[in-house]
């Protein structure tokens, strides 16, 4: 491998401008291909590809609440008395305005209800009434229509009547005077349990929260529009707020979650390659003592950079904004190849011994750790395979560099010149700790032997961080809004979303029906504290026939005619017109007929409609329901596989998957220490300086998972990428110190100080480039 650097060194040597051609045209046309790819800003990309996680998100993508911000308009002073009139005239203001300043970027408000919308529903369900009554419904008529109840309902809507609630609700009562339509109206409130209406505004019953849903016109994903779009919306907040200091007023939804989120990225990308990258140029610049060092060895790290992103454009096109985020650790690990060129030349002047030296030591080592970061490649995760190419493609970049452009840029003819007459090596700190032999201290060797076996028990400890929440980034402002969103809620169980599918929106309504049954019986064990859906409003055809068939047996002639002669008799004293009761009797007498779902106007009422996605050929009707965290599982087992079916938990399949991913890293664990092994059995052609090279690895990795034991820390779906490092820094580690010994056995020459400075000097770089990491959110 070294006579082929060496062949292209002397080519080079020889022929100066095709050189620095050569150089310039390589980073020209690498940063042409590198500035047209595309960085996704999609944060979900971290999640593996897996049949029901990709169905999980196709669902959330398509339903409108994975768009929709819910503001919560509160009282500032939580301990004065409830003061409605000021919530909904803040949320009036606070609607006209966004609607009018920022309606680019709104698609929908939903706010006040209007009067209109409320009298319709009740009217369609009320001429529709058997499709809206279940079996158990049939007992409360039959107690609605005794003689005692008929009594007590007519003198309740005599009161009603002449009441100012009577101007809204006359045309309700005169169609049925029995009240026999509130059964099916009543379901109605199953929607919102911990809400009621005032002034047609979402209000908690206390009357202290208020709810508004704004569905944005851009998805969760499309984060650089959402970002210009919540500045706005948070200049707007802050401005009403001060006009209204009473008036505390929040949002939470996955567009502000990923615009958070993005922002940081955005924010620990530039401060810890900002700050990586400022160190590194001091610690070279004071450690070489010279000028042009910091520049001519970051180059390489450049090229690498350069082109890695050239590469991916052409495979792929594109790259996530996650993966190059772990820039700061390439960089770390990619300056190392051009700092070990430029120390071993500092101590020995001469190129071509340097290339020779180091060459098959540095091949040897970036082949094992690009071998190791390509294992990425087999992970589910886009994020990882991402981060695995970006990172193999840039130590591949940087190692040619490193080996053919860089020793034409830091030889000094005059130095060499100088130290063949006089050979004269200074001998700086790190010189001086090279030159330390360690293995000579009993009590050392000793130390780390018995450190070993103690780290051996203690690596058992180490666990998997399979809670995908812990990763993400929340600003402070936004968990409070969270907080404040969920007490207004009383969110204090977790949400599941049972999703009913089908070909049709009959399909799935069916569907949807089969399993009702189930999630019943759930709720009478404590399983499911709440169920919120359309399964009462909105039935499929079948089910409808279904309803209207126990309509029409249910009320035979005799007790058709005693409920009206009632009536009449009671409306009487309250000088009710013989007529009264017409509507109602075309209401019992009227020949009822399934309607397609489709027409039906619950389809289009207002939240109704958010529990229905018809998108990509398939139908779904979303039910929320909120779960007793103790008993998931249970609820998983009772819902989840059935035909045309799906209970989708984010938290719980994310966290299913990524255990997955930890199996999968347990198999690259041991392809990456396969491929360590067998390259250097190839390289070395023994298996005892193999096994020699290897165990200061093995030793590391036990360490590594001792410490992390002892100290509590997990590994999670993306530290897992640390393993890539520990062997592939490890091997190189290794592979430099037993090249350093094999041609001081060949030769005599001690040129092993030069290797194990080149160590110290590369750890030390390697940790600047991982611990900044630290400052990251």
């Amino acid at each position: 491998m070294e006579r082929f650097f060496i062949f292209i060194y002397n080519y080079f040597e020889r022929h100066k401008g095709v050189m620095w051609v050569a150089a310039v045209s390589s980073f020209l046309v690498l940063g042409f291909f590198a500035s047209r790819i595309t960085i996704e800003e999609d944060i979900t990309r971290i999640l593996p590809h897996e049949k029901n996680l990709d169905k999980m998100q196709q669902v959330f993508e398509d339903s409108r609440f994975a768009d929709q911000l819910t503001f919560t308009i509160s009282q500032k002073d939580t301990t004065a008395a409830a003061n409605p009139d000021m919530l909904t005239g803040f949320a009036d203001t606070l609607t006209d305005v966004i609607s009018t300043r920022l309606s680019p970027y709104i698609k929908s408000i939903q706010g006040k209800v209007e009067d209109s919308s409320a009298m319709n529903l009740m009217q369609g369900i009320q001429e529709r009434l058997p499709i809206f009554l279940s079996a158990t419904d049939y007992d409360t008529i039959t107690a609605l229509t005794t003689p005692d109840q008929v009594k007590k309902q007519i003198a309740y809507d005599y009161n009603t009547l002449v009441s100012p609630a009577g101007m809204v609700l006359k045309q309700t009562i005169a169609s049925d005077p029995s009240g026999i339509s509130w059964i099916g109206i009543k379901k109605l409130q199953q929607q919102k349990k911990n809400f009621e209406l005032y002034d047609n505004y979402i209000i908690t019953r206390d009357h202290k929260h208020l709810m508004i849903f704004i569905t944005p016109t851009n998805p969760p994903n499309a984060v650089s529009k959402n970002k210009t779009f919540l500045k706005a919306l948070d200049n707007t907040l802050d401005s009403l707020q001060k006009l209204n200091p009473a008036i505390d007023a929040s949002y939470y939804g996955a567009a502000a979650v990923y615009a958070g989120n993005q922002s940081q990225l955005v924010k620990d990308t530039i401060l810890t390659q900002g700050v990586t990258l400022v160190l590194l140029i001091v610690f070279i610049g004071l450690y070489f003592r010279k000028k042009r060092a910091p520049v001519v060895i970051m180059l390489p790290v450049v090229f690498g950079g350069l082109f890695a992103l050239a590469f991916v454009y052409l495979l792929k096109g594109h790259i996530s904004m996650v993966a190059l985020g772990a820039g700061s650790i390439i960089l770390g690990i990619a300056v190392n190849y051009s700092m070990h060129v430029f120390n071993h030349y500092k101590h020995i002047p001469d190129m071509r011994a340097v290339i020779s030296d180091v060459a098959s030591p540095m091949t040897i080592g970036s082949f094992t750790t690009i071998g190791g970061f390509l294992c990425l490649m087999l992970l589910p995760s886009p994020l990882l395979n991402d981060m695995g190419l970006f990172a193999a493609l840039s130590l591949i970049g940087a190692t040619l560099c490193s080996l053919i452009f860089l020793p034409h840029w830091i030889v000094d003819p005059k130095r060499e010149q100088m130290e063949a007459a006089e050979p004269h090596h200074h001998h700086g700190w790190l010189d001086k700790l090279s030159e330390y032999h360690p293995e000579k201290n009993k009590y050392l060797v000793g130390g780390i032997f018995l450190l070993t076996i103690v780290f051996l028990f203690t690596a058992r400890r180490v666990s998997f961080e399979s809670d995908m929440m812990r990763m993400n980034y929340t600003s402070p402002a936004l968990k409070e809004s969270e907080r404040k969103m969920n007490k207004a809620i009383s969110y204090t169980a977790q949400m599941l979303y049972l999703s009913a599918e089908g070909k049709t929106l009959e399909e799935a309504l069916e569907n949807n029906e089969r399993i009702a049954p189930a999630v019943q019986q759930l709720q009478k064990q404590g399983a499911i504290k709440e169920m919120t859906g359309i399964g009462d409003l909105l039935l499929s055809e079948k089910e409808q026939q279904l309803r209207i068939d126990r309509w029409t047996t249910y009320w035979t002639t005799e007790k058709k005619q005693q409920l009206l002669a009632d009536l009449r008799k009671e409306g009487e004293p309250y000088r009710f017109k013989a007529n009264a009761t017409d509507k109602f009797e075309a209401l019992l007498n009227k020949k009822y007929t399934p309607i397609p779902p489709q027409d039906l106007d619950v389809m289009h009422t207002g939240m109704l409609s958010n529990f229905i996605t018809d998108k990509h050929g398939r139908v779904s009707v979303i039910t929320l329901l909120k779960v007793d965290p103790a008993k998931k599982t249970l609820v998983s087992k009772a819902l989840g596989d059935q035909a045309g079916i799906t209970l989708l938990d984010r938290q719980y399949v994310t966290n299913s998957l990524v255990n997955e991913i930890n199996n999968e890293f347990n198999n690259i664990a041991w392809m990456t220490s396969i491929l360590v092994f067998v390259a250097l059995l190839l390289s070395y052609g023994r298996i005892e300086l193999t096994l020699i090279t290897f165990i200061p690895m093995l030793i590391s990795w036990i360490w590594i998972l001792g410490l992390m034991g002892i100290f509590g820390l997990k590994f999670n779906i993306v530290n897992i990428i640390l393993s890539t490092f520990i062997f592939g820094l490890g091997d190189d580690y290794s592979i430099f110190i037993m090249d350093g010994l094999l041609q001081q056995y060949k030769t005599g020459k001690k040129h092993l100080s030069s290797f194990k400075s080149s160590i110290f000097l590369s750890a030390l770089t390697t940790i600047l480039g991982l611990g900044i990491l630290v400052f990251a959110k």
